[in-house]
């Protein structure tokens, strides 16, 4: 992995755009601007391009003046432990999910991280089907990709035990104590049926932790606990919807509010990426009105023994349920991609992209989702809280509430 650096502030060359955004919303005028390209001109433009687009015309920085930091992986490096196979179809082949580049941009109010691939991106097309009903790929997948989940685990603090060493349902992966995460992205191609997948996954796992703790659960205790879960989800996790695909790369703005401020280059950074899997499995129950969408796996293609299938990466180990399916990984200097996915499932350390150590902070936990908490009031009668239940796997679930009574203000427990 190599940090390429942000080069300085550069004086723009060129005097500003005279085509204004107000005359173009009114539908009045048409680009006058040379530099502006003429799909502008077309109506229905999305506002992210369109201000991407006005802001490289206006002259205030270039595309390189904005940039925070670049990380580059090796080419060719897209094969898991290095016995993945990719799944029998067309549209999806070795280099697909290889992730060259990633690199973050300074956006108004956002940082823009910009992931690039060996290969073009396949886009959705309405001629492939993916269930009975006869919905298409098109249908289900509206952002402009539909392959591949790019996730991004952000430690802000780096702090050894600080925040959480677990990963996403269906990574099977777990970081390093000195590279636990503060904030997760996560990058799909539905990305509200798969908020709402893990929204329900930590409910029923703070859920559980609670009865297997104190017991039956009153309504009163039910609702904080649900919403002590949403609050933790919408403080851990985002799921961008603002998302540019061009030719090899995908755009995505992450807002400053989720992060606590604009990326920065001193922070460390996991970069996962999975195969999509955006079918809707039926089964025959399904037929009858039960269908199972997304799944424990949260929208990530599984990984098994011998010949892939079209919805399957082959090459898996046998007698290891839990082998990660991720396909490429960051890794910093001096670590194995191979090593952290193959059978001895080391943990996965982020890559800092200036280099910079922080030194470490005692901390009162190392794992996620083990914390000290208060007694929790049910119908009346005082009980002690649940402890987290134990991670397995490397897959993320929620941390029990301190006070339930707080969950709707509850901030991210470490």
């Amino acid at each position: 992995m190599t940090e390429l650096g942000s080069p300085g502030r550069r004086q723009a060359l060129r005097a500003p755009c005279v085509w204004s955004t107000a005359r173009y919303t009114s539908g009045r005028s048409s680009p006058s601007c040379s530099r502006c390209p003429v799909l502008l001109r077309r109506r229905g433009l999305s506002a992210f391009l369109l201000a991407t687009t006005l802001s490289a015309c206006s002259g205030a920085r270039t595309h390189e003046d904005s940039l925070l930091f670049r990380l580059e992986d090796p080419a060719g490096d897209d094969h898991g432990d290095g016995e993945l196979v990719y799944p029998r179809r067309g549209d999806l082949g070795p280099g697909d999910l290889d992730v060259v580049a990633v690199a973050a941009f300074a956006d108004d109010g956002a940082t823009r991280f910009e992931v690039t691939f060996a290969h073009p991106i396949s886009k959705p097309s309405r001629a492939q089907a993916v269930d009975i009903g006869g919905s298409t790929v098109a249908d289900r997948a509206r952002h402009g990709f539909y392959t591949f989940n790019v996730d991004l685990y952000v430690d802000t603090d780096r702090a050894t035990g600080s925040g959480r060493t677990d990963t996403l349902p269906g990574r099977e992966l777990t970081l390093t104590p000195d590279s636990a995460w503060e904030k997760a992205v996560v990058l799909t191609p539905r990305p509200y049926e798969a908020r709402e997948t893990l929204r329900k996954h930590w409910r029923e796992a703070a859920l559980r932790a609670y009865e297997q703790k104190t017991g039956p659960i009153g309504g009163k205790v039910e609702a904080e606990l649900n919403a002590k879960a949403e609050a933790e989800l919408s403080a851990q996790v985002f799921f961008p919807t603002l998302i540019q695909v061009s030719g090899r790369t995908v755009m995505f703005q992450v807002p400053d509010s989720f992060l606590g401020e604009r990326a920065r280059k001193d922070w460390g950074y996991g970069v996962a990426v999975t195969g999509a899997s955006i079918d809707r499995r039926v089964s025959l129950g399904g037929v009858f009105g039960g269908v199972t969408e997304g799944g424990p796996k949260l929208m990530a293609m599984p990984i098994a023994p011998g010949e892939p299938l079209n919805e399957r990466f082959g090459g898996g180990r046998k007698g290891d349920p839990s082998q990660s399916p991720v396909v490429d990984l960051l890794v910093p200097p001096g670590d194995s991609q191979e090593a952290v996915l193959g059978p001895a499932k080391p943990a996965w350390s982020t890559v800092v992209p200036s280099g910079r150590v922080v030194p470490a902070a005692p901390a009162a936990t190392v794992d996620a989702g083990v914390s000290d908490v208060a007694p929790v009031e049910d119908a009346g009668v005082p009980e002690a809280a649940p402890s987290a239940a134990p991670v397995t796997g490397g897959a993320v679930a929620p941390v029990p509430s301190s006070v339930p009574g707080d969950a709707g203000s509850a901030s991210p427990s470490r």
